[in-house]
């Protein structure tokens, strides 16, 4: 009897309570659980789960992003390229990522994520950064601003615009994030890429592309066309039936005739400035997914 209590005690032993928790105990927390919340249990309990589109109660992860987690975690390749759907809370689970490494992979290092031409879209970015620290006491710096993060052990992340002129030659940079690469509002988005290539190239850092397509031009359908070292992911809006949306709401997005759907829910690369939509139709630059 005295051994099951024993056996019973170390199973539901937290690692260390979240009052005590500090940069090095967020280190030894694994990134998702998978059960209900407890003490100690993992970092993704520890500052809240993600939130529903809809009903923006908390929500477990949904497959298709645990799933990219572990491809992100066991790959080799440092060069991921994911083409996925609008609305599929893939910004979400990249900002989850690099928070996690930022503890383990990352740690005292520069973290990079360009989001788009407008700062506004960048600050929204960097804000929920923030926001995922709310439950952490005492590991961000009082110097972190609108578009810079530091925590207390040196690792920092900051926002930037797709901006070729905002890349600066630093060292130590761990990752680079380029979210809805392919929606930037730029006529010509290769000499952005050129900027940052040789950096990644010299300090080996983690390289992620991810965004819906927007017509056959740009870094991102030339990277996903060409044969090169990136990995390549595919994510259509099927992925998330029953989990974020229902069968008859992904049927009527599918349905919907002011929306090129092969290209926003299917993978498919077809519209863009100028094409069957006419010379004047334009996508606007997408804020980053929410939920």
């Amino acid at each position: 009897m005295q051994h099951l209590a024993r056996e019973l005690k170390k199973d539901i032993k937290p690692i260390f309570d979240y009052v005590d928790i500090d940069l090095e105990g967020c280190s030894k927390l694994p990134f998702y659980c998978k059960k209900l919340e407890q003490p100690g249990c993992c970092l993704s309990h520890l500052v809240g789960l993600p939130k529903h589109p809809e009903t923006l109660q908390p929500m477990p992860f949904v497959p298709y992003q645990l799933r990219f987690k572990r491809i992100v975690d066991k790959t080799r390749h440092n060069k991921i390229h994911a083409n996925k759907a609008r609305q599929m809370g893939f910004s979400e689970i990249v900002i989850r990522i690099f928070q996690e490494r930022g503890f383990k992979k990352y740690k005292h290092k520069t973290i990079k994520y360009v989001v788009g031409t407008r700062e506004k879209t960048t600050r929204k970015v960097m804000r929920r950064f923030k926001e995922l620290y709310r439950r952490i006491p005492d590991v961000l710096e009082n110097n972190s601003d609108g578009l810079y993060l530091e925590l207390k052990d040196g690792t920092n992340f900051e926002g930037l615009p797709a901006n070729p002129e905002a890349v600066t030659g630093d060292t130590k940079i761990a990752a680079v994030a380029m979210d809805e690469a392919p929606k930037w509002n730029l006529v010509d988005d290769q000499p952005v890429m050129n900027a940052y290539k040789p950096i990644i190239d010299t300090n080996k850092a983690d390289l992620f592309l991810f965004g819906t397509p927007k017509g056959r031009r740009g870094f991102f359908y030339n990277i996903d066309m060409e044969d090169n070292d990136f990995l390549k992911l595919k994510y259509n809006i099927w992925e998330t039936e029953n989990y974020l949306y229902s069968t008859k709401a992904i049927e009527a997005m599918l349905a919907d005739p002011t929306v090129d759907t092969d290209q926003e829910y299917l993978n498919q690369y077809t519209t863009s400035r100028g094409s069957v939509f006419g010379s004047d139709f334009k996508i606007e630059e997408r804020e980053p997914e929410e939920y």
